[in-house]
């Protein structure tokens, strides 16, 4: 169980219902209008959120493949319940995805490998810099 755990990205997927259809499913019983939903929930608490879990996914060095899931449960939870307009909400989840996988980028999560050390023309690339 605790491989399971350890493996899963199983706290993505916990948040990613809670920020992608429990919150604009709340945001929904309120009396926020349109224009203060998406300003303020879609845009800056979930922009917020992508960004925190793509900075997130990128320092713990997990599977990229992790920064899909807030995106897919937004744009499931608004085709299956109609939490959020059709005509903007999955545009916001093509954002959110941008969103988390600029962050994963700026934390370090797509390095260059070691490849780029390997010898060229028979000298190592340190080499190669040390005699310019």
């Amino acid at each position: 169980m605790a491989r399971f755990k350890q493996n899963s990205g199983w706290e993505y997927w916990g948040l990613g219902i809670v920020f992608g259809a429990l919150l604009p499913y709340l945001a929904n019983l309120t009396s926020l209008s349109v224009f203060h939903k998406v300003l303020w929930v879609l845009l800056g608490l979930n922009g917020l959120y992508a960004l925190a879990i793509g900075w997130q996914i990128g320092r713990k060095k997990r599977r990229v493949s992790l920064l899909l899931v807030f995106p897919f449960v937004f744009a499931a939870a608004t085709f299956l319940f109609q939490l959020n307009a059709h005509e903007y909400a999955y545009y916001l989840a093509i954002g959110y995805l941008c969103l988390s996988y600029f962050a994963y980028g700026q934390q370090g999560g797509m390095t260059v490998t070691n490849s780029s050390k390997k010898k060229r023309d028979g000298r190592a690339l340190e080499d190669l810099m040390a005699n310019h």
